[in-house]
């Protein structure tokens, strides 16, 4: 019982402690910080606490009458990594946002929003049921959509836009692959699904390509990741840590359960997310070393990185019965990106602080006499291209094994260039992040901007000491989290554990040579190709600003492409109903008239024998008058055309979820 308390309390207090601190900051936001601090604190300890418990046997909890089908919350210890993560980050960016927002408008707002956000993360990550995962998913779209959108100027509201369309639309998407999910399985509860999928013909295709997508927006995959590199510098520093850290790992834990718990690691599906996961690597070490605004590198820095999480993904299912060497590098590399990024992003966020300017072209030299931030910003650096010594080193030389085991399993040319691009991907997370910190340490420029003086407070430099050390301790010590992750292969299907050798000559040697070819990309591309000026007056350039943009020449055409063909269709189909609706109501209307007029007739000659016989004209013009009212009939035209005006702008309201929902039906029928 006490186990189940804990559980439901990391859930609840969040939640409640948001709409607390909001009332204590509208009196005193001191009191405010102090305790979100503690709340965070305490929700962070529980979870530690929990972990001697869930080390034994998962913990379950169903709440009846909650949600339609109840609440099902499951922690086994697969997804206490992912809870003691985002906690862990949570609590340290809390202490470093008191120290960040001091000068922020909209602060109250902003943790109350960031709180909220906080349950509803934990909520996705113990849900046991697609429907619970499904809502707190969009309780968290919609509440850190207040947090991209805090700053409220003219960037902050564009890159809302997009967040927010993108994480509704894929939202829409996820949902219609859970209508379809439950449509033939009958149930939405996780541990129910393997069984009840694989029975399943081709078209448990379409419902893990539906909720794959879904999910796969919130974690920033190709191409759905046009929102990724516009919301993380418009948002507060502390939001962007949240947002890369543990919200893109929402995805990412959506895309594991729906490939390898549901669909017990498909072939198919695993080979499509590996070749997107090597897009994303790719795609995004490119287009981060062209870049010139530090969060923005570091946006599509994180974008790279989550390419690694995807390939892991998809070898778990290449490598089948060999798989637990992917599945340790994927875990490995989940918790390593929370603790270098959030790291980079907090460093970052210090110098905008003191700048309130992040542009490479306009930093520059900034940090050639800020010892201690050059130290911890250089341990970040290390971290990620993957150093020996340094956590991203572990993970980093998991995958590429795992790229090796998969070459050895099967033959042709497909696994060598993979293991090529995972080369060159490296290669350029070293040269995108050598342009930071040589422009930013150790370069100077004609700005002068290293006299500048700054302070950092001892509140904002703590977690970044911490990560730095989890950064270190973890590279010299990578069996520590080994342990936990031995645990955690049940749901993958429970493989043997395995033994790994990081420190290998083989595996340093790797390492080496990608940090050798990544400095070398650096010297001759970025140095030489997109730096211009001499001696400290120099300065960067973006090719990119003149290439075609996904969001502005495909998507936002392609929109208002389908919103046009939509309107159309659905305004023949509102005048076929505002039509069939007119022809009946006309048809009424003859009918009763021919039965007024037959009425009529019966009444004239009764009203002659009355008169004739009774003398009671008056009382025979009433009842005629009586009948003629019956022409009211008429009506319920006019009612009918009404109602059929509110029908049409009720559709266009609904016009995507309807082109979805008409398309999944489609597809059931043929």
């Amino acid at each position: 019982m006490k186990s189940t308390m804990y559980l439901l309390f990391i859930l609840i207090a969040p939640l409640i402690g948001s709409f607390l601190g909001y009332i204590i900051g509208r009196k005193n936001e001191r009191y405010r910080d102090i305790f979100n601090i503690v709340m965070t604190a305490l929700v962070f300890a529980t979870t530690s606490i929990l972990y001697k418990y869930v080390a034994s046997s998962p913990i379950e909890l169903s709440i009846p009458y909650v949600m339609g089908t109840g609440v099902h919350l499951k922690l086994d210890m697969f997804r206490y990594i992912f809870v003691w993560l985002t906690t862990m980050v949570w609590f340290l960016t809390t202490l470093y946002s008191t120290q960040y927002l001091i000068n922020y408008k909209n602060r109250n707002r902003y943790y109350l929003f960031f709180m909220l956000t906080l349950a509803s993360t934990i909520g996705i990550f113990i849900s046991e049921n697609f429907l619970n995962l499904f809502t707190f998913f969009e309780i968290m779209s919609f509440t850190s959509y207040a947090l991209v959108i805090n700053d409220e100027d003219d960037y902050s509201h564009d890159a809302g836009n997009t967040y927010i369309i993108m994480a509704v639309t894929g939202g829409l998407i996820l949902l219609m692959g859970l209508f379809l999910l439950y449509n033939y399985t009958q149930t939405l509860d996780i541990s129910e699904l393997r069984v009840a999928v694989s029975s399943l013909g081709d078209i448990k295709y379409l419902i893990v390509a539906l909720m794959i997508i879904g999910f796969g927006v919130k974690a920033g995959m190709v191409p759905l990741h046009i929102w990724l590199p516009k919301a993380y510098p418009a948002a507060p520093t502390p939001a962007t840590v949240v947002l890369s850290a543990i919200l893109a790992k929402t995805g990412i834990f959506g895309i594991i359960l729906t490939i390898e718990v549901i669909m017990n690691g498909d072939f198919i599906i695993s080979i499509i997310i590996l070749i997107i996961g090597f897009l994303n690597m790719f795609i995004g070490g490119f287009l981060a070393m062209m870049q010139r605004n530090v969060k923005r590198i570091l946006a599509y820095s994180s974008m790279s990185q989550i390419g690694y999480i995807l390939v892991g993904i998809g070898l778990i299912g290449i490598l089948k019965e060999h798989r637990t060497i992917a599945i340790y590098g994927t875990l490995y590399h989940v918790i390593n990106h929370g603790i270098f990024k959030a790291l980079l992003f907090m460093g970052t966020g210090t110098i905008y602080l003191v700048l309130n300017e992040l542009s490479i072209n306009k930093i520059g030299g900034f940090g050639i006499k800020k010892h201690v931030l050059k130290i911890i910003f250089f341990i970040g650096v290390l971290s990620v291209i993957g150093m020996p010594g340094f956590n991203g080193f572990t993970s980093k030389t998991m995958l590429h094994e795992a790229i090796i085991e998969a070459r050895h399993m099967y033959e042709g040319a497909f696994f060598k260039i993979c293991e090529i691009v995972f080369v060159i991907s490296s290669s350029f997370t070293v040269a995108y992040l050598m342009k930071i910190f040589v422009a930013v340490f150790i370069e100077k420029s004609n700005h002068d901007i290293e006299k500048v003086n700054a302070r950092i407070s001892k509140r904002a430099l703590l977690p970044m000491v911490i990560f730095s050390v989890m950064s270190i301790y973890i590279g010299f010590n990578p069996n520590v989290v080994l342990h936990v992750l031995d645990k955690a292969l049940k749901p993958f299907g429970n493989p043997s554990t395995l033994a790994v050798s990081f420190y290998t000559f083989n595996n340093i040697k790797s390492s080496m040579v990608i940090i050798l070819i990544g400095v070398l990309i650096y010297m001759v591309f970025i140095r030489g190709v997109l730096k211009k000026g001499e001696g400290d007056d120099w300065y960067y350039v973006n090719p990119t600003l003149n290439w075609i943009s996904l969001e502005k020449h495909i998507y936002r055409p392609l929109g208002k492409g389908i919103i046009f063909i939509s309107s159309a269709i659905f305004r023949i189909i509102d005048g076929a109903v505002v039509n069939s609706v007119t022809f009946v109501v006309n048809g009424i209307e003859s009918i009763s008239k021919m039965e007024i007029n037959y009425g009529k007739s019966i009444l004239t000659g009764m009203r002659s024998g009355i008169i004739n016989l009774f003398k009671i004209k008056d009382i025979a013009k009433r009842e005629i008058s009586n009948h003629e009212e019956s022409r009211g009939i008429v009506n319920i035209k006019e009612r009918a055309e009404e109602i059929a005006h509110n029908m049409n702008s009720l559709t266009y309201s609904l016009f995507i979820f309807g082109i979805l929902l008409i398309l999944c039906l489609l597809f059931l029928i043929f």
